[in-house]
């Protein structure tokens, strides 16, 4: 049996509320094998963005969820496909959970904060020589 429970890597569409229910149930406590990212509140400024299940455009939706002017919880952020909107852009993407509870990633584009093609302030960064893995703890 696995220690891990992600969305991603299992194709599962639950929101997050319901995996961690089921590991309890299992007895299973989730978690990555390398240290997990510890993150915080963020805010997303944009109308209507899309949380998707990978940290690229091609990816799918993780929820049919879009989010406008709201506060979310951030776990971590990775490089991944560049975003544009207006004179904003960016490669970082910021794994969070929605409102509704979905687990996904939105461009830093639309998180309050940041700066071009820069991370988002206080939200842990995975790197290749980082400890953060960004995966839900």
């Amino acid at each position: 049996m696995t220690s891990k429970i992600t969305t991603r890597s299992s194709g599962s569409r639950l929101p997050v509320r319901a995996l961690l229910g089921m590991a309890a149930l299992l007895g299973v406590a989730p978690g990555p094998a390398r240290a997990a990212a510890s993150g915080g509140t963020v805010h997303i400024w944009g109308s209507q963005v899309r949380v998707r299940q990978c940290a690229s455009t091609t990816c799918g939706l993780a929820s049919s969820e879009r989010l406008t002017n709201v506060s979310v919880y951030a776990y971590c952020q990775r490089w991944g496909d560049r975003v544009t909107d207006g004179p904003y852009y960016n490669h970082y993407w910021v794994e969070i959970v929605t409102p509704q509870g979905w687990l996904g990633w939105v461009s830093a584009v639309y998180v309050s904060g940041g700066s071009n093609d820069g991370p988002v302030p206080g939200v842990p960064t995975e790197t290749d020589s980082s400890p953060v893995y960004c995966e839900y703890p």
